[in-house]
């Protein structure tokens, strides 16, 4: 099973670019209609460049919002639940967490936003160490399928002879 963000985080993303553009479209605007009472000196080095500036921030903010939304997934197999958070900068940032190993599985979704759009923050807890997932999909879904997929992996190893029961 493969699970992404939800799409609202994306949706996010847009919504900021789009403020930018705004921005800089409002800068332009003002830029152009006040060249008078502003000065061309003014207009010519700061606006244009801080104009520039927005428009371009904008488009790398995207593009690497965009890398990071589709480069954060979990994949829950067999036998482990695989973490995967990987851009630009991190390409090797991959955890390996396996089921015998998982002690407990949280979820929380608060608010009317979170419950009306379906997603929240899924907590797994192991022995040393605990892991939060935002933005989760279905996390009550997805920790039943995690709680399945344990059940599954201790009886194979019951069958094995491995499992102490």
């Amino acid at each position: 099973m493969l699970i992404r963000r939800h799409w609202i985080v994306m949706l996010l993303n847009y919504l900021k670019f789009i403020f930018l553009m705004s921005l800089a479209g409002l800068l332009f605007y003002i830029a152009i209609v006040f060249q008078g009472v502003l000065g061309r000196v003014l207009v010519v080095y700061v606006m244009f460049p801080a104009i520039f500036l927005t428009i371009n921030f904008a488009f790398l903010k995207l593009i690497f919002d965009m890398i990071k939304y589709f480069n954060r997934l979990i994949v829950i197999d067999n036998h482990s639940v695989i973490v995967i958070k990987t851009s630009l900068i991190e390409t090797d940032n991959i955890e390996l967490i396996g089921l015998g190993k998982i002690i407990k599985i949280d979820t929380a979704m608060r608010g009317i936003f979170q419950n009306l759009f379906v997603f929240g923050e899924m907590i797994i807890e192991q022995a040393d160490t605990t892991r939060f997932f935002d933005s989760v999909y279905r996390p009550y879904q997805v920790a039943n399928y995690i709680k399945e997929a344990q059940i599954r992996y201790e009886k194979e190893l019951v069958k094995s002879g491995k499992f102490p029961h």
